[in-house]
């Protein structure tokens, strides 16, 4: 297993769009707990001990594919035309438990099926592939995972911004603050944040999080006079 494992993150360094080496552990982790990780685990794809994924589409963890979770994360789906189709109530609640059964993958040190999860749900509602990128990075970061972490901060800056030119988004406070939140994420992990392609994007690369704060968010607010 830990030949595959070798080959895997060989691949998502020599793609370039990765930053650093990769390793399953959170910080601090014993490497001997690597091989435990790897895999769907019953628990989660199982009755009663999780979100119910039963009708889910699901993306299947499969070793011969020599393809890191990591890269799976780079190649995700990310919104473009005709992904604003509305969801179906189902649709609608499978995004919802795949996330919630990523998260508790997350926790339980599950870090492949983790990613499967988000990726399945970023794959049935496109158009909020930004949001669940974001949730997974967040996710992934607070587990002290930065390195897949900053992977999917950067993914989640591209599906935002891909979905802003698609809407024709302009300067809206609580889509800069977004964007502006995810570029200091990456940056803290000490990653490379992905050049701006829409109007918010280009406003976060030339200010501060904060000036973002004082232009859109305070100077909106009432004043108060006495």
């Amino acid at each position: 297993m830990r030949i595959g494992v070798t080959v895997w993150i060989m691949v998502v360094v020599l793609s370039g769009a990765a930053v650093g080496t990769f390793a399953l552990e959170p910080a601090g982790a014993s490497p001997t707990a690597t091989s435990k990780r790897w895999g769907i685990s019953a628990d989660v794809q199982g009755t009663g001990k999780g979100p119910s994924l039963t009708g889910c589409r699901i993306r299947l963890y499969r070793e011969d594919l020599m393809r890191a979770p990591f890269q799976l994360i780079i190649e995700g789906p990310i919104p473009s035309s005709g992904s604003e189709r509305p969801l179906t109530p189902s649709e609608a609640k499978c995004v919802e438990n795949l996330r919630k059964a990523g998260k508790k993958a997350v926790v339980g040190g599950k870090i492949n099926e983790a990613i499967l999860h988000y990726l399945s749900a970023a794959d049935t509602a496109v158009a909020q592939a930004g949001e669940t990128y974001l949730e997974l990075a967040s996710v992934l970061d607070g587990a002290s995972y930065p390195q897949p972490a900053v992977i999917a901060y950067r993914k989640a800056w591209m599906a935002f911004e891909a979905g802003y030119n698609l809407r024709g988004v302009k300067a809206e406070g609580t889509g800069l603050l977004t964007l502006a939140n995810i570029r200091d994420s990456i940056v803290r992990l000490g990653g490379q944040v992905p050049p701006a392609t829409s109007l918010p994007g280009k406003i976060v690369e030339a200010n501060s999080t904060r000036r973002i704060q004082e232009e859109y968010f305070e100077k909106a607010l009432p004043r108060v006079t006495r």
